[in-house]
């Protein structure tokens, strides 16, 4: 079981994945993605009987520390009241969770994250390593793989930008994990979890008014349930270098709504504070449960109903 406020190490995070995923094995899967650069497995747990699917991210940022426990907590939760066939604060996890399914990669970015957690000398390959250290960042504010490359740059939008001469879109072993996680389930939506600000970010500056009027009602409901501010078009991540993230390629290759999550405060110190963990849990764990509902309402044409009556 997943104690919130406690440190956990990378393989801590997997082996709690394969347990999990052995206690629940009726309706949960373990399978590895892919393989770091330096030979870590990025892991993945799939939960739920139906083929429609969320995806749920964390770590592609090595630094940001807490949202893969707070994931994997969350996810050992919605197990518990499938098994169980309980709700979870009026949400019916088990009706849920048997017409869809969840597909959870806590840490996108192992190779970062042990960086961030204990320094680069814990990365295998020493050409690597040392290619980490030119960048003259502290590990502890460590955000890329171990190339050195920010990996929510890397994904292939009309937003990549190449941060140097000779990169390429997708040419990261962890991007490419999850372009295949994309492509092989019936995806209806993304949720990517990053660690700054509080805010829920919906926009797509590559998409329609009517995707993005979309992705606003539901990220409207998900800020009414976390606390968190609602993020704004002029906002979004229209900087010099912002571009290429997984919620972009996301929206534009497969058309369904992507949000980033952001959690944890402006002000939150690198390294994270493990005792964020269970302050960010009761502020984000219902959203997927949410997530699921609200698309299924939008199916059905029911959304608009709601909406009216309240």
């Amino acid at each position: 079981m997943m104690i919130l406020n406690k440190r956990y190490s990378g393989r801590e995070i997997r082996e709690n994945m394969q347990l999990l995923a052995e206690a629940y094995s009726e309706f949960a899967v373990y399978r590895e993605i892919g393989v770091s650069h330096d030979e870590r497995p990025i892991g993945m747990i799939r939960i739920g009987l139906g083929k429609p699917t969320l995806v749920l991210t964390g770590g592609l940022h090595g630094r940001e520390s807490v949202n893969p426990v707070v994931l994997l907590h969350m996810l050992e939760r919605y197990l518990q009241c499938f098994k169980a066939e309980e709700t979870l604060d009026g949400y019916d996890v088990c009706r849920l969770l048997e017409q869809t399914s969840l597909c959870v990669i806590p840490l996108l970015n192992p190779d970062g994250y042990e960086i961030a957690q204990n320094g680069f000398n814990r990365i295998h390959n020493p050409m690597l390593a040392q290619m980490c250290r030119m960048k003259r960042i502290p590990a502890a504010e460590w955000k890329m793989n171990a190339r050195a490359v920010d990996i929510n740059r890397n994904f292939p939008c009309q937003s990549y930008s190449p941060a140097a001469a000779d990169d390429f879109p997708a040419s990261e072993r962890e991007t490419q994990a999850l372009i295949q996680v994309f492509k092989d389930y019936n995806t209806v939506s993304y949720l990517d979890f990053h660690s700054r600000g509080k805010i829920i970010y919906y926009f797509r500056r590559a998409k329609s008014y009517g995707f993005n009027a979309k992705s606003a009602r539901i990220a409207r409901r998900l800020e009414r349930l976390s606390g968190y501010t609602l993020g704004t078009p002029a906002n979004e991540g229209n900087g010099q270098g912002d571009g290429g993230n997984s919620v972009q390629y996301y929206a534009e290759q497969f058309d369904h709504p992507a949000l980033t999550i952001e959690t944890l405060p402006e002000q939150a110190e690198f390294p994270l504070d493990c005792g964020y963990q269970r302050e960010t849990y009761r502020e984000i764990y219902l959203l997927p449960l949410e997530m699921l509902r609200t698309i299924s309402r939008i199916k059905k044409g029911e959304y608009q109903k709601d909406v009216q009556r309240n």
